[in-house]
């Protein structure tokens, strides 16, 4: 069996006993059981779909601490873990699989470090941390973590790549705490012998940081030989962000709070053509019927038919043309052609610059309810709110001015 096909089973086993609503072993299982599983198939298909059928072979040929996560997934689970990655953590593959990293984190993991790897993914950028992290057995090491995009030619981020390199406690720290600076102090006399030390360390750390980030060029490059996507792979950007909204490219940072929003809900971008919809939520699948793949590209429109009243549609349009939210109930038809009644909400969603960025469209079948309006519509009418509300958050925080928490430049890799 191959390493991918390995995977594959692994994600398939995984996917499943999640949920089943059973756990996994290790220090955060408890925490990832209250987040949505990824889907089986979207396990499964993060791959295959992304890179031919080499990929496993070639990936396992690398004797490096790695794995690749999709940004894409709900929670951006693991969907590859390397060999040498399973022999540190000490972790099963099945076990890792389906999983955010976080389960590596512990009591003593700081906070801000956790920040600074989020702000990254978030901004779509590579970021070189020292991180404490745990193993299956719950013992601390020191990591030094390298994470880096991989970008399709159009923007698209399809998988981040994070090398684990365990590190000795000396070189962990930035900087020296107070015992160290006393301990420096006492040892005055010995100062150019430190010196000389501080300089070794310093090598010794700066060819850490280069076999780390040489790991990620050759897991690269490993992915862009086995690219099934147009066009290459890349470590940076080959255009910019308010591009790829342009190009209907919505980013992985924005696609992980949609992912978090348990409604039927589209998102449509006024900036291209007929204005289609560029992402659709799970629910929204499961209300219309539709394949993500059959929706995504599409004007809203084909969820009309023969019974939707004409003004129903007008107001739309107007309240679209106007750049202003509206509420209407609408009749709708899912793809077998039934019909449902649709308590639509609609809502520009503007940028930091206040352009209208996408067109949020939340969708409630009230199809059993007796009278349009009843008071559990008026609360779920609130969650559709909420929804747009998140959305709205999202998308301005990713084009806003100030983003980065962090003081440290990214690292650069060579």
């Amino acid at each position: 069996m191959s390493q991918l096909e390995s995977t594959s089973a692994s994600a398939m086993d995984t996917a499943e006993r999640l949920h089943l609503g059973g756990g996994s072993g290790g220090r955060q299982g408890s925490g990832f059981g209250n987040r949505r599983a990824p889907k089986l198939e979207d396990l499964v298909q993060s791959l295959s779909r992304a890179y031919n059928e080499k990929i496993g072979h070639a990936l396992g040929q690398h004797q490096y601490n790695f794995v690749l996560s999709d940004p894409r997934l709900p929670d951006h689970p693991i969907v590859f873990a390397s060999e040498g990655f399973l022999r540190m953590s000490g972790y099963e593959r099945e076990e890792v699989i389906g999983r955010n990293c976080r389960f590596l984190q512990g009591p003593d993991t700081d906070r801000g470090t956790v920040v600074e790897i989020r702000d990254a993914i978030r901004e779509e950028r590579a970021c070189q941390v020292r991180i404490l992290n745990y193993t299956k057995q719950g013992i601390p090491f020191w990591n030094l973590f390298h994470m880096a995009p991989i970008f399709a030619s159009d923007g698209r981020v399809m998988h981040y790549v994070g090398v684990q390199t365990p590190i000795a406690d000396e070189l962990a720290s930035a900087a020296p705490n107070e015992d160290a600076v006393g301990e420096i102090a006492a040892q005055a006399v010995e100062g150019m012998q430190l010196r000389e030390d501080e300089e070794d360390e310093a090598t010794v750390n700066e060819a850490v940081k280069q076999k780390a980030a040489l790991a990620v060029e050759r897991v690269t490059g490993e992915l862009t030989q086995s690219s099934r996507v147009s066009g290459d792979l890349v470590r940076n950007r080959s255009i910019g962000l308010s591009d790829c909204a342009a190009n209907g490219v919505v980013s992985s940072s924005l696609m992980l709070s949609l992912t978090r929003i348990q409604q039927s809900l589209v998102l449509a971008d006024p900036s291209l053509p007929d204005t289609p919809i560029v992402h659709a939520s799970d629910v929204f699948c499961e209300l219309t019927g539709y394949s993500r793949e059959e929706v995504v590209g599409r004007n809203c429109r084909f969820l009309q038919g023969p019974g939707t009243d004409p003004e129903a549609v007008r107001e739309i349009r107007e309240a679209i043309e106007g750049e202003r939210p509206c509420t209407v109930r609408i009749l709708n038809y899912r793809k077998n052609n039934t019909a449902f009644w649709n308590h639509l909400h609609v809502a520009p969603v503007r940028s930091a610059t206040g352009k209208v960025a996408y067109y949020v469209g939340v969708q409630l079948d009230v199809s059993d309810a007796e009278i349009p309006m009843r008071g559990d519509t008026l609360n779920a009418h609130a969650k559709q709110l909420s929804a747009v509300g998140v959305v709205r958050v999202a998308v301005r925080s990713l084009q806003g001015s100030g983003l980065r928490r962090t003081l440290r430049p990214p690292a650069q890799s060579s």
